[in-house]
C-alpha cells in the first residue's frame, strides 16, 4: 500500500484528512472546506486583498525607483557638476547625462529586483530603521558592483569610476532619510489613531493576553482592538487573566462573544487582521476560524501557543513534507562565544580611553555630595548561576539596603524584581546617574574581566533566581550584559515576563549583527529616558 503524507496546521498534531476521536467530523468538514474549490464569496474576498497589497506594493517600488533615479542624478552631479575628484573639464573625460541613462534603468530595475528578492518589501510593520537600512545598503552593494562589473566588460568607453561610488553613498544618504522620515511620520499617525489595523484577536490564554497587552499599550505599533473572542475568560481582573494590564487600557478592552460566534463576529466587524491564538486541543476550532478568515477576505495569523511561553524556542524542519517542531539550542558556544568575547574585549579598551575622564568627574561628585562609597557593589548571578561582584556607581544613600524592606509593598514591577520610580533612596544626583544610565559605566571592569559581556540579559541578585520559575532560569543560559534587548524594547516599563521572553530570544537567535543592532538601538534608548529609573 501507497503511504501518503498529509500537510499539518500548526498547534495541532493530527495532520489534514486524519479525524480524530473527540471531533471527528467537526474537523472532516473544515478540511473539505479547506481543500476543495473555493466558493464565489471566498474568491472575491481573496482578489479583493490580492488587489489592495498589489496597489500597495506597486506604489513603494514607484517610490523607491524614483528615489534611485534621484540618487543617480545626485551622484552624476556630484562628479560633473562640482567635480569631486579628479577634473573632468577636458571633453574625452566629460559624459552628459542622457549618455547615463541606460545605466540609470539597469541601476532602477535591477536593485528594485534585489529590493524584493531580499524582502525589503516583506518586513514587518514594524521593523526598525536599522533592519530597512541593512537590506537597502546590502541590496546596492550588490547592484553598484554588478553595475560596474557591467560597464567595465560591455562598454570600450568607461564612466567615471567615482560616479559609481558617489551613486552607493548616495543610495544610502537617501533612502537612509526617507526611511528615517517615514518611519517617524506614521509611528506619529498612528498614535493620532491614522492608518491603523483594526484587529480582532481569538483566545484569551496567556499568548493572547500578551498580544492583547501590547496593542492595547501600544498605541506605536500601529493597531487598534476592536475586542476578542473567547470562551469562559471575562478580561482583566478574573480568574483566567494572568497578563497585567495598566488600568486606563482596560476599558476598552471588549469581549464580542464566544469561539462559537467568532465567524458572525468577523463577519459583522470586517476587521484588517484576525490574530488567532487558541492552544494546540482546540484545532477544530482554529481551522474553522481561519477557513472563516479566507472566505471572507480578511487577513489572519496565527500564533504557535506551543507550551505557552516557550513559542521562541520553536525549531522548524520537515520530513517528506511533514512540518516537526523542536527546541533551539543556545547558539552562544564554542567559536560564537569566543569571538563575542574578543569583541568586547577590545570595544571595552576603546571605551575606557574616553570614559575614564568622565567616570572621575562623576566618582569625585558622589564623593563630594553624599557620604558612602563611590562604588556599589553588589552580588549578582551570571552565565550558569556563576555569582560575581556587579560594580556601579552609587546612586542611593547608604542604608539603601537596610530600607527596602520598609518601601518594598510600593514596587511598581511584577514578578521577583524591585522597581519603583520615585525611590526615596536615591541621592539627587544618583537620580540624574539612573535616568542617563551613567550609574552603570563601572560595568566596564564587569566585562573586562569576563562577568558580563555588552550585551546580555540583566544580572539578577541571587535573592530574584530564588523566585524564578523553570523556564525562567533559561536566561542565566548565556552571559549577562550592560545591554540587551529588554534595555531597548521599554526597560522598566515591560512586564518581568516579557523581559525574559526577549532574553531567551536574544540566547536562541544571537549573531554579531543583532549584538550591533541592540547596540545601535542602546544610544537612543539612554537619551530619550524611557523607563529608566
Amino acid at each position: 500500500m501507497q503511504a501518503h503524507s498529509y500537510p499539518t496546521v500548526p498547534g495541532s498534531p493530527h495532520p489534514i484528512g486524519e479525524a480524530t476521536a473527540d471531533a471527528p467530523e467537526v474537523v472532516r468538514s473544515t478540511e473539505l472546506s479547506l481543500l476543495t474549490k473555493p466558493t464565489a464569496e471566498r474568491s472575491h474576498g481573496l482578489i479583493n486583498v490580492w488587489k489592495a497589497r498589489g496597489a500597495l506594493l506597486a506604489a513603494r517600488i514607484a517610490a523607491d525607483g524614483l528615489l534611485l533615479i534621484a540618487a543617480f542624478v545626485l551622484a552624476y552631479w556630484l562628479r560633473y557638476g562640482l567635480e569631486l575628484g579628479r577634473d573632468v573639464s577636458a571633453p574625452e573625460s566629460y559624459m552628459s547625462l542622457p549618455a547615463f541613462y541606460p545605466y540609470i534603468a539597469a541601476y532602477v530595475v535591477g536593485t528594485l529586483l534585489i529590493f524584493r528578492v531580499r524582502g525589503l518589501y516583506a518586513l514587518p510593520r514594524r521593523a526598525s530603521w536599522l533592519d530597512h537600512m541593512m537590506v537597502i545598503t546590502g541590496a546596492t552593494v550588490t547592484a553598484v558592483s554588478a553595475l560596474t562589473l557591467g560597464a567595465l566588460l560591455i562598454n570600450t568607453v568607461l564612466p567615471s569610476r567615482l560616479v559609481f561610488i558617489s551613486l552607493w553613498l548616495c543610495t544610502i544618504a537617501i533612502f537612509a532619510v526617507e526611511r528615517f522620515a517615514f518611519r517617524r511620520l506614521r509611528v506619529r499617525l498612528w498614535r493620532r489613531g491614522i492608518n491603523i489595523r483594526e484587529t480582532l484577536v481569538v483566545g484569551a490564554g496567556v499568548a493572547a493576553q500578551r498580544i492583547i497587552k501590547d496593542i492595547v499599550e501600544r498605541p506605536d505599533l500601529g493597531y487598534t482592538l476592536l475586542g476578542y473572542v473567547s470562551d469562559g475568560v471575562a478580561g482583566p481582573g478574573s480568574a483566567g487573566w494572568r497578563v497585567p494590564i495598566s488600568g486606563r487600557y482596560r476599558s476598552g478592552l471588549q469581549r464580542l462573544g464566544g469561539l462559537g460566534d467568532a465567524r458572525d463576529i468577523i463577519g459583522a466587524r470586517r476587521p484588517q487582521e484576525v490574530i488567532v491564538a487558541l492552544p494546540p486541543h482546540q484545532h477544530a476550532q482554529t481551522l474553522e476560524i481561519l477557513d472563516s478568515c479566507r472566505e471572507l477576505g480578511v487577513e489572519f495569523k496565527l500564533v504557535p501557543d506551543l507550551c505557552e511561553m516557550r513559542f521562541h524556542e520553536v525549531r522548524i524542519d520537515a520530513l517528506n513534507g511533514v512540518p516537526l517542531i523542536g527546541i533551539k539550542d543556545v547558539v552562544l558556544q564554542g567559536t560564537n562565544l569566543l569571538v563575542k568575547r574578543i569583541v568586547d574585549v577590545a570595544l571595552v579598551l576603546v571605551t575606557l580611553l574616553f570614559a575614564a575622564l568622565p567616570m572621575l568627574v562623576i566618582a569625585s561628585i558622589i564623593k563630594l555630595t553624599s557620604p558612602g562609597p563611590v562604588l556599589f557593589r553588589q552580588k549578582r548571578v551570571g552565565k550558569d548561576g556563576r555569582i560575581f561582584v556587579c560594580f556601579k556607581f552609587r546612586s542611593m544613600y547608604k542604608d539603601a539596603e537596610s530600607r527596602l524592606d520598609e518601601i518594598r509593598h510600593l514596587n511598581e514591577a511584577d514578578g521577583p524584581i524591585f522597581k519603583m520610580k520615585e525611590d526615596p533612596r536615591l541621592t539627587p544626583f544618583g537620580k540624574f546617574l539612573r535616568r542617563t544610565s551613567l550609574d552603570e559605566l563601572p560595568q566596564l571592569f564587569n566585562i573586562l574581566k569576563g562577568d558580563m559581556s555588552w550585551v546580555g540579559p540583566r544580572p539578577p541578585t541571587p535573592d530574584e533566581v530564588k523566585s524564578y520559575s523553570d523556564w525562567q532560569l533559561q536566561r542565566l543560559a548565556v552571559t549577562s550584559g550592560l545591554t540587551g534587548l529588554w534595555q531597548v524594547s521599554g526597560r522598566s516599563n515591560l512586564s518581568f515576563d516579557e523581559m525574559v521572553k526577549l532574553d531567551l530570544y536574544y540566547a536562541e537567535n544571537w549573531s554579531m549583527v543583532l549584538d550591533l543592532t541592540i547596540m545601535l538601538r542602546t544610544i537612543p534608548a539612554v537619551l530619550k529616558r524611557s523607563g529608566a529609573y
